[in-house]
């Protein structure tokens, strides 16, 4: 190198495999870019989400957000979702029943960025909840849903961008992945297989909802209390004998055998009254 020039080049990072490669099959054919809202001079890491058509040979990415830290809904306008998004100011964003649009960006912080939004987004988020780009303000349909995965890291440029695509990839690690694909994306990729996350490689995923009647899960501490407020044996229930004027419990009687006749029909008659009366049926005498 000439004395006196500096080159200020992003040198190419090492990046950990996010998928078996083996397993990897990609499309035919190069892919133009829709590189609307994208940065000019930006980078897209391998295996970003991709909404293709296969017809056009277009491609375009399926923008997602990962919550970093619970949202609690209630005039609340501040969502923190983890770094290098690729959200930007006037996106909506959505989860199929609720959404909000960005008003602004901060990208101050050095665990994550935190988003003004310009209403309440209606829903509580837990840590690790996956939000797509919609279509409108309401949140109930994305605006594009994934297909695909970006093959290999790509500059965004100005001009046309051509990109690789995958169709097919297996043991995909979603603990690794730069960009998130939402449940909705996954649902549409039935030639991708994820891992399930492994829940000791970070704390904000590590997230376990709370148990409802149809799902396991924590206990909330309103549960808890109500819990803690029954009374030891609280449902211990001893039945009461049967009285004259009250229903109770009763026993079988023993076995009375059929009278054989006249005569003897009296005998069985008294047995089967001493058999009611043993079994709290009908009064003692």
């Amino acid at each position: 190198m000439a004395a006196g020039f500096k080159y200020n080049i992003e040198p190419e990072p090492s990046v950990e495999e996010r998928y078996d490669v083996s397993t990897g099959v990609r499309r035919r054919g190069p892919y133009k870019l829709d590189t609307t809202n994208l940065v000019v001079g930006s980078f897209l890491p391998s295996f970003t989400p991709i909404a293709a058509d296969l017809v056009k040979k277009t491609a375009q990415v399926a923008i997602r957000v990962e919550v970093y830290e619970k949202f609690t809904t209630g005039s609340n306008t501040t969502l923190k979702i983890k770094k290098n998004s690729l959200a930007y100011k006037g996106m909506h964003l959505g989860n199929g029943a609720h959404g909000a649009t960005i008003n602004g960006i901060d990208k101050s912080y050095k665990a994550f960025d935190k988003l003004t939004l310009a209403a309440d987004f209606g829903e509580t988020l837990e840590a690790g909840t996956v939000l797509y780009e919609a279509t409108e303000v309401s949140g109930t349909t994305p605006k594009v849903i994934a297909n695909s995965a970006l093959y290999e890291r790509k500059q965004v440029e100005d001009g046309i961008v051509l990109v690789a695509l995958l169709m097919r990839a297996f043991e995909i690690e979603p603990m690794k992945l730069a960009m998130p694909f939402s449940d909705i994306d996954k649902a549409n990729m039935p030639h991708f297989q994820f891992n399930a996350p492994d829940a000791t490689q970070s704390r904000q995923t590590a997230s376990v909802a709370k148990a409802s009647s149809s799902q396991d899960g924590l206990m909330s501490k309103e549960d808890k209390a109500k819990l803690d407020g029954i009374a030891a044996q609280a449902n211990k229930y001893t039945l009461s004998a049967a009285t004259s004027s009250a229903l109770g419990g009763v026993k079988q009687g023993v076995k009375v055998d059929d009278a054989t006749g006249q005569e003897d029909a009296h005998t069985k008659l008294n047995a089967l009254l001493a058999s009611l009366r043993t079994a709290g049926v009908i009064a003692s005498k």
